[in-house]
């Protein structure tokens, strides 16, 4: 029976002309077109076979397979000629049009085997037909019939295919809305300047752009997540605050499973998960249905986490979840950005805070000090005057050489906190050195008071461990007149009467002349003129014999320098204080070692031995390259062991005793003597001085010079000849300036010794001389100095 017009199958009916008498007709002959199954089954079988789409499908399904599909095909031509055309069996046809479609049957396939269907039903036709006019009948209603089920499963083909685009369409939709998301996420992350303005924006656009009903980020502490930012699209808003303790009441939840496996969590059926637990009813009431939990991760670690919802069920599928997973990927990498940028700022900030402040006592460095006399400067009063005091601890070094650098800090520290309660608010104080300090002020008014405030503050001790430790200060000031005052010239200035109040012994008070700039003036001139000396031809040795006092006989020479200086000879008296400490001393050394050893060698080709004796400076002896230097210059000039003497200063300090004591070890092993120079006039124990490697001691002319008149000094000289005895020393005295000093020298015991009463410094000439005069006055017929068997040993030489 057919049915009526309005439906699907009625309408194609109609419309291919298949009617009652059509079906009637097929039911009539129906089992003589059924009755050779098996050659229907075969002509699919070879449709199958030789079809591109379907050749392969044999293959896969097996006999079994096969089998069962043979028998489903013609089942389904035994159900279309025998089966009433009505809704039920077209909705059958059509579910199965759409099943191809799923499987991916294209319609020519269909058509086809529809054909192959047809063919043999013709052909049964012609056997069962009486005659022409009744197969003729047949043959046109197996065509129609044959032809309505073409187009229901047509139309299923198409339904699927529609169906299939209208979700692609809607997909596309949906991928491009989250694409755009993503995209304007990104600017945010760009452009936002705080995490808090960054989370707020990430939901906002979450929900106006992405098609979430909510969403909110939370930031975890510990085992709590707390809401940071919350965004809703609907009128039913989440709780306010929301906070989830993942560690206990919400440990199963779809949050606390994104903490721990940092991996995206999917509820598409809220109503039906259990996990949701106490949350399920306050979702629902929102009107939520699904959602999405993604952790954001900063530096491999869950700091929070963003949550997505929807209004509707099965939300989330797969390419969501990949394009929110790469959106708090990239929020991850901001925070990221965000936190090394933070750290950053926070690291220039530290930064230039260090670069204007000091770091033990927090006060501020030579360069903010200088920026706040100049600020101090020019807000003054046009007839106003600022002060520059700089404040220096004497003996700070031996401080920290006695107690260690911590008790030097605290001592530091200290000084820092009593100077900053003296001059604050009237002024500012700062760290400019090792051990000092500077105070600016612009009350004149108050100078007298906060001089003597600031010495007074150094009249109580430092408590260190068990000791008192007391600090002593010299201070140096400068006071200008505002408008003309150059914070630079200043801060030197200040610093320039310091180094004056610290040459007057310390413990000082000096404030700044013009005098004093005139000094510093005159010794640049000084070293500039003596560099030009030195590298020219403005120097020239002299030399000071010294003698056995019993025997007269030389022991040796002294080298000493002149400066040939407007027709005479400069002392180094005269202008070592212009280049002590500075690298013109280092050549100056230098340059004596070398012409003495050329003239040695000069006088040792003339048949005279003579040894020499050269003052070294600390910064020479403890320079890197001295002992490669010394070697180069006893290769270039070969003299016998001993001729060379290095007369170190006797207040060489312990740290540079220390430092030079394996040089002057070296020097020795390769025939270089040691001499200990001004012995007595430093302020080294006698462990210090048998620390170092020297042969000779020389006793400072200071105390020989006044022995006939101060009784002291010869208790002194009588300790030193013990001591030189005893360590097995050599002793040279100098400063034998009489002839009763001379003889009161070898009443002590002391046999050598040199001095104007002997002879003044000489040049290399009147030297010879001078030798030459003395063998021929001496009464000892054996006094010659001759090429070969003069050595520092022996009586004739101390």
């Amino acid at each position: 029976m057919l049915m009526g017009n309005t439906s699907l199958v009625g309408k194609l009916c109609r419309f291919i002309g298949l009617g009652e008498d059509h079906l009637n007709l097929i039911a009539e002959f129906s089992a003589g077109l059924l009755a050779r199954r098996d050659v229907l089954a075969k002509q699919f079988y070879w449709y199958l076979l030789t079809n591109e789409e379907t050749s392969k499908l044999i293959v896969s399904l097996g006999e079994a397979g096969l089998a069962r599909l043979m028998t489903s095909q013609t089942e389904y031509i035994e159900a279309m000629l025998t089966c009433p055309v009505d809704a039920a069996h077209a909705e059958k046809v059509v579910a199965l049009g759409r099943m191809h479609h799923r499987l991916g049957v294209s319609p020519v396939w269909l058509c086809g085997a529809y054909e192959r269907y047809l063919g043999h039903l013709l052909a049964q036709s012609q056997v069962l037909a009486a005659n022409d006019e009744q197969r003729l009948k047949l043959d046109e209603a197996l065509r129609k019939r044959v032809l309505l089920d073409i187009l229901l499963q047509l139309h299923g083909h198409t339904e699927a295919a529609d169906a299939k685009t209208r979700e692609h369409h809607h997909s596309m939709f949906a991928t491009a809305r989250l694409y755009a998301t993503l995209s304007k996420v990104s600017l945010a992350l760009i452009h936002a300047t705080g995490r808090d303005e960054l989370f707020r924006s990430i939901c906002r656009i979450c929900v106006e752009e992405g098609g979430f009903s909510h969403a909110w980020i939370g930031r975890l502490d510990g085992g709590t997540l707390s809401q940071e930012a919350v965004c809703s699209h609907r009128d039913h808003a989440l709780p306010a605050n929301l906070v989830l303790q993942i560690d206990t009441d919400d440990a199963n939840g779809p949050s606390a499973r994104a903490v721990r496996t940092q991996r995206p969590q999917v509820i598409n059926d809220i109503a039906n998960d259990a996990s949701m637990g106490k949350w399920t009813s306050v979702l629902m009431e929102a009107g939520v249905r699904s959602l999405l939990v993604s952790p954001l991760i900063l530096c491999g670690e869950t700091v929070g986490t963003l949550v997505l919802y929807s209004v509707n069920s099965w939300f989330f599928d797969q390419d969501t979840v990949g394009l929110v997973q790469t959106m708090t990927s990239e929020i991850g990498y901001a925070l990221e950005r965000q936190d090394a940028l933070e750290r950053s700022r926070r690291a220039e900030s530290e930064l230039a805070y260090l670069i204007q402040h000091d770091k033990l006592t927090g006060l501020p460095n030579r360069q903010r000090m200088t920026e706040k006399l100049a600020q101090l400067i020019a807000g003054a009063r046009p007839s106003g005057r600022v002060a520059s005091i700089a404040v220096a601890i004497d003996g700070f070094h031996d401080i920290n050489a006695r107690l260690g650098h911590e008790c030097g800090d605290i001592i530091l520290r200290e000084v820092a906190l009593r100077l900053s309660q003296i001059v604050l608010p009237s002024g500012s104080v700062g760290r400019v050195g090792a051990a000092r300090f500077v105070i600016i002020s612009d009350r004149f008014d108050m100078l007298d008071g906060l001089v003597g405030a600031v010495m007074a503050s150094f009249e109580d001790a430092v408590d260190w461990q068990t000791e008192k430790v007391y600090a002593v200060p010299s201070v140096g000031i400068v006071v200008e007149a505002a408008d003309t005052a150059d914070p630079g010239v200043m801060m030197r200035r200040a610093d320039l009467a310091l180094t004056r109040a610290r040459e007057a012994g310390g413990g000082q008070v000096r404030y700044y002349d013009a005098a004093m700039d005139e000094e510093i003036h005159r010794l640049h001139r000084i070293r500039a003129e003596f560099a030009e000396a030195l590298r020219g031809d403005g120097l020239e040795l002299f030399y000071q014999p010294k003698i056995n006092l019993k025997n007269h006989r030389v022991c040796g020479v002294e080298a000493l320098v002149r400066w040939r200086r407007d027709g005479g000879y400069l002392a180094p008296g005269a202008f070592f204080p212009a280049i002590d400490h500075t690298d013109l001393m280092r050549e100056l050394d230098w340059w004596v070692m070398e012409e003495a050893l050329r003239h040695s060698t000069g006088w040792l080709g003339q048949g005279r031995s003579i040894p020499i004796s050269v003052n070294l400076s600390a910064m020479t002896l403890q320079h890197s390259d001295f002992l490669s230097r010394v070697q180069a210059l006893i290769m270039r000039y070969p003299i016998p062991d001993g001729h060379l003497e290095l007369e170190v200063l006797e207040t060489i300090s312990q740290k540079e005793a220390e430092a030079i004591v394996h040089k002057l070890a070296a020097c020795r092993e390769i025939g270089v003597s040691i001499a200990l120079d001004d012995f007595g006039t430093g302020a080294s124990s006698l462990v210090h001085l048998q620390q170092l490697p020297f042969d000779t001691i020389k006793i400072d002319q200071r105390f020989v010079r006044m022995l006939l008149e101060a009784p002291g000094n010869e208790a002194i000289i009588r300790s030193m000849i013990s001591f030189a005895h005893y360590t097995g020393r050599q002793l040279v005295v100098e400063g034998v300036e009489s002839q009763p000093i001379w003889d009161r020298l070898l009443e002590l015991g002391c046999s050598s010794g040199q001095g104007y009463a002997i002879s003044p410094p000489v040049n290399s000439g009147k030297l010879m001389e001078w030798i030459g005069e003395l063998e021929l006055a001496s009464p000892d017929p054996d006094f010659v100095v001759e090429a070969s068997g003069f050595t520092p040993l022996g009586d004739q030489f101390c």
